[in-house]
Formats: structure tokens, C-alpha cells, sequence
């Protein structure tokens, strides 16, 4: 009889896990961080740089520029979150690049390109910038009249256009992907797929498109399809932060705990990770696998963190329940 009691606990215990979702804590302070791009020479650039700009949580997707001399200011970021700026490469005087900081730790961020490598121009399946793709002209100059709209803060301006983008040229993966990610800001998951998914099949490799597809997938719920372009984009680029986080969220959901241990520990070890949303699936993590101590220790850590986050009740109830069952348990 008490075991069958204990059984009903647990599986009240799993189904207040089920509904823990990913979300960040309220926000802590916010300040503005000011920055420089340098080309990997060290002089300045000559004209503006695109980057794009993700966050640890998920929440802050955005394509960016600098000024014509590389400078830039990010208004309001939260203290306690990770951010990654990534930079694509132009094929020709830099590669593919990017920078993670936090700007509790870092309010002035110098970001220095990495020199080109040579076989990023040799024979990878890719139509990045990087292996000389020429889109369709009409589409390439609406595409830079899009991301001209959309540093201006126009989004229904430069949604429209970068429709027409990919209208004019369905091969063309930069619109795809920044249409993309306008849709993940609106929250418009389902169509963020479809084009993210388009932006794949004309380039496979496209560092950005498998993040933000990635992302959308668990925003969505389909934590297994999730799994594969998170994990080509860790092997891509084996420092995105974003990538290892998100990817050990999909694998805590899918029930492969070993390997979502793996990338959780991997994201904590920078510290730019949110480390709210890694003690989150930490705690959900060992209290699926029945190691309640580490879920309870985890759990609190997120609690001394995030006491406020709209998690925290549930949290606290899921801590109370696992004490409860660790009382039952024989000794």
C-alpha cells in the first residue's frame, strides 16, 4: 500500500515537471553595452558590419549593425544573462566569428573577426556568403533594402520585403533566415519552421538558420526534431553557447538525460550562460532520473536566482513533493 502511495507521488511529481517550461526569471538590472568590431588585423572596418545577436534564454533573437567604422551600442540587456554576437563571414577578409559575454561582467565588448580560413572557400556544401553564391539580383536588392528596414526598427517594412526577397529568389538563404527570425520575434513559431527549414535546404550548413530552427522547434514542443540542427550547430561551432543550452533542453525533454547532462555541464561552464535556465533543467533533469538531492540542490540554485520568475511557485511545490518522497523512502 505505501508503495503504491509513493507511485502516486511520483507521478504527480512528473507531471508538475512536464509543465515547467523554459522561460527566464524576471529581469535583474539592465545596462547598455557598447562595443567595436575589429577586422582580424586590428583595423577598423569601412563600412557597416551585420551581426546577429541571441540570447542564453531564448528570448532575444536580432540582426544588428554597426556603424560604417564597426561601433555599436546594445540598449538594455539584462546583467544576468549570456549573449552571443555572431558574424558571418564576407568571403574574402574574415571568417565566420563570434563573441559571447554577459553584460553584468562585460559593459565594453571588443570583437575581433577571425582570419579567413581556406577551406571555408574550397568545398563545403554550402551557398553561405562564404562559397560565392549569386542570388538573383532583384532579390539581392531587396534584401538590402530589408535588412536597411529592419535596422531602422521597421519590421512590417522589412518583413514585406524580405518576402519579396525570397519571392524573387527561393535558393537565397539570407532572407530566409532573417524572415525567420522576424517570425520568432512575433512569436509566429510554426511559420519561423517552414522558412527556417527552407533556409536549410538551400544551405545545410548555415550556422544561424540551425540555431534558430533549433530554438523554434522547442518553443514549439518538438523537442526530438529539435536534437539535429542543435547538434550540427555545436559541432559547427563548438563555442555557441546558445546552442549546447538549447540542445541539452531538447534532450532532458526527450528523455536522453546522459546526453543532456552532457550539454547543460557544457553551457554552465561559460560564464556567460543564463544560469537560471540551466539550474531549471538540471533540477527537472535528476528528478526524472530519481536523484532528488541533486534536483532539490538544483532547483534551490534556481530559486536563489530567479526567486521571483513565474516558476518559482511550482518550483517550490515540486521541491516540497520530492521532500515528501525522500521521507517515505526506506532507510
Amino acid at each position: 500500500m505505501k508503495e503504491g502511495c509513493i507511485a502516486r507521488v511520483a507521478f504527480i511529481t512528473m507531471c508538475l515537471l512536464g509543465s515547467v517550461i523554459l522561460a527566464s526569471p524576471r529581469a535583474f538590472a539592465q545596462v547598455d553595452v557598447r562595443g567595436q568590431i575589429l577586422l582580424p588585423d586590428g583595423n577598423l572596418p569601412t563600412t557597416p558590419v551585420r551581426f546577429y545577436m541571441t540570447s542564453d534564454d531564448g528570448r532575444v533573437n536580432e540582426i544588428r549593425y554597426t556603424d560604417s567604422n564597426g561601433r555599436f551600442v546594445l540598449e538594455r540587456l539584462s546583467n544576468r544573462n549570456g549573449y552571443t554576437l555572431t558574424v558571418d563571414s564576407d568571403g574574402t577578409s574574415f571568417g565566420n566569428s563570434t563573441y559571447t559575454f554577459m553584460p553584468g561582467y562585460e559593459q565594453v565588448v571588443r570583437f575581433t573577426l577571425r582570419p579567413l580560413e581556406r577551406k571555408a572557400i574550397s568545398g563545403r556544401p554550402t551557398v553561405s556568403a562564404a562559397s560565392g553564391y549569386k542570388p538573383d539580383p532583384k532579390a539581392a536588392a531587396l534584401y538590402d533594402q530589408a535588412t536597411k528596414e529592419i535596422k531602422k526598427k521597421h519590421q512590417d517594412e522589412g518583413e514585406r520585403l524580405l518576402r519579396e526577397a525570397i519571392a524573387a529568389d527561393s535558393k537565397y538563404p539570407d532572407p530566409l533566415n532573417d524572415l525567420g527570425v522576424v517570425l520568432m520575434v512575433r512569436k509566429n513559431y510554426q511559420e519561423a519552421e517552414k522558412v527556417l527549414q527552407q533556409a536549410l535546404e538551400a544551405d545545410p550548413k548555415f550556422l544561424h538558420a540551425l540555431l534558430n530552427l533549433g530554438i523554434t522547434r522547442n518553443h514549439l514542443g518538438k523537442y526530438e526534431e529539435a536534437i539535429e540542427p542543435l547538434r550540427e550547430a555545436t559541432r559547427l561551432e563548438p563555442r555557441l553557447v546558445a546552442a549546447h543550452l538549447h540542445l541539452g533542453i531538447a534532450c532532458v525533454e526527450t528523455d536522453q538525460f546522459a546526453q543532456g547532462e552532457k550539454e547543460l555541464d557544457r553551457a554552465a561552464k561559460s560564464r556567460h550562460a543564463d544560469k537560471s535556465i540551466v539550474q531549471l533543467y538540471r533540477g527537472k533533469l535528476y528528478a526524472r532520473t530519481g536523484d532528488f538531492d541533486k534536483s532539490i540542490a538544483a532547483f534551490n540554485d534556481y530559486l536563489e536566482i530567479a526567486p521571483q520568475s513565474a516558476q518559482a511557485p511550482e518550483v517550490r511545490a515540486i521541491i516540497a513533493r520530492m521532500e515528501e518522497l525522500k521521507a517515505k523512502r526506506p532507510h
